[in-house]
């Protein structure tokens, strides 16, 4: 596995990754509670002794058809003068339906305008958690650096959420942002992905070669009247690395997490 020179910092990128790994906890700590409905409801047992400080859960809302129920996608930690904004990657059917709906449709949200096109699906369910997660950003304290994190679903969601955070976050100043994305699949056309690429964020897109996952949706396909363009963000870091399945090549912590801990070996134990 080959990293980028800095600013890149494998020991960032395990920090990220650690933190996705809480943020499926809190998923599964919900499953395990019935999934219940109201974010009040929820009991979710902090990780233990842990350096950082973390808000309540964020939850959106997939509403697809019938299924109209909340969920915990996203944290937001602190740990000295370091933010990080975490999302979790998919899990439940409405998660799927929402992967699905590759229609793009215009970035706008408040202040930002004509930045280019984003997927449907990924760019709904951000909307449901953006209010939230910037009160819980704008209330935190001696920030100089923001990270931005998350896995598959978690990754488009990272991904999705920096052109918001770059403007309607910590807006008395301007912190460094990073943004490390685990297996991401494709969320912005080529004038929103130039966007991105040209702001002052850092982003890194961490890939397994195996894993087919961010390879989707198509970089070219026909949709219902014109042809749609799908481009990456940020800086490939990719490492091959076969894990016996197509789950199994994606799957964060046994895949992407110890690929990151154990960089001269990628390749586990299939």
């Amino acid at each position: 596995m080959y990293f980028p020179p800095a600013p890149f910092d494998l020991a960032d990128a395990l920090d990220c990754s650690y933190l996705v790994d809480i943020a499926y906890g809190m998923y599964y700590q919900w499953i395990q509670q019935d999934k219940p409905h109201t974010p009040g409801d929820l009991h979710w047992q902090l990780p233990y002794n842990s350096p950082y400080r973390f808000g309540e859960p964020i939850w959106g809302n997939s509403e697809v058809l019938v299924f109209r129920d909340l969920e915990p996608f996203a944290l937001v930690a602190q740990r000295d003068d370091k933010a990080y904004v975490i999302f979790r990657g998919t899990e439940t059917l409405e998660d799927w339906y929402k992967d699905a709906e590759v229609k793009q449709v215009s970035y706008e949200l408040p202040h930002i305008s004509n930045v280019g096109l984003v997927h449907e699906g990924f760019f709904d369910l951000y909307k449901t958690l953006r209010l939230p997660l910037l009160s819980q950003l704008n209330a935190l304290q001696g920030i100089r650096t923001l990270y931005i994190t998350g896995h598959s679903l978690g990754a488009a969601l990272a991904m999705v959420s920096t052109p918001d955070l770059l403007v309607n976050a910590f807006t008395q100043h301007t912190p460094h942002i990073f943004q490390y994305n685990l297996a991401g699949p494709r969320a912005c056309n080529p004038k929103l992905a130039a966007t991105l690429n040209d702001s002052h964020a850092h982003i890194y897109r961490i890939v397994n070669s195996c894993d087919l996952v961010p390879d989707m949706p198509p970089s070219v396909y026909l949709g219902f009247t014109e042809k749609v363009l799908y481009d990456h963000v940020g800086y490939p870091v990719t490492y091959t690395a076969q894990y016996g399945s197509v789950p199994g090549n994606h799957a964060h912590h046994t895949s992407y997490h110890y690929a990151l801990n154990n960089p001269q070996q990628p390749q586990g134990p299939v």
